[in-house]
């Protein structure tokens, strides 16, 4: 399953554009609480090895809301039996 989040050919999670690349699917993760609070999860994302600092978004506010938020962006091989269009939500 790791092996479906790819990176870019220079080691970076972040290809130039999603379009450019159709066989890969961008998948968001997302961090929203205090600043120190997403500051604090993305070190120990980085503790566990998860993900780079440098790989997350800056930390900005929600949109009327006294939340932070940061975003990373990690990249999936699409396979051959994704359906992208399906209509049920099952």
């Amino acid at each position: 399953m790791a092996q479906e989040f790819l990176r870019d050919s220079g080691g970076s999670a972040h290809p130039n554009s999603a379009s450019e690349m159709p066989e890969r699917e961008p998948i968001r993760i997302m961090i929203v609480g205090s600043y120190e609070g997403v500051t604090e999860q993305i070190h120990s994302f980085y503790a566990e090895g998860f993900a780079q600092v440098d790989e997350w978004s800056p930390i900005v506010p929600v949109p009327n809301s006294d939340l932070m938020m940061s975003i990373l962006i990690r990249y999936r091989q699409r396979l051959s039996s994704d359906r992208s269009t399906r209509k049920s939500g099952r």
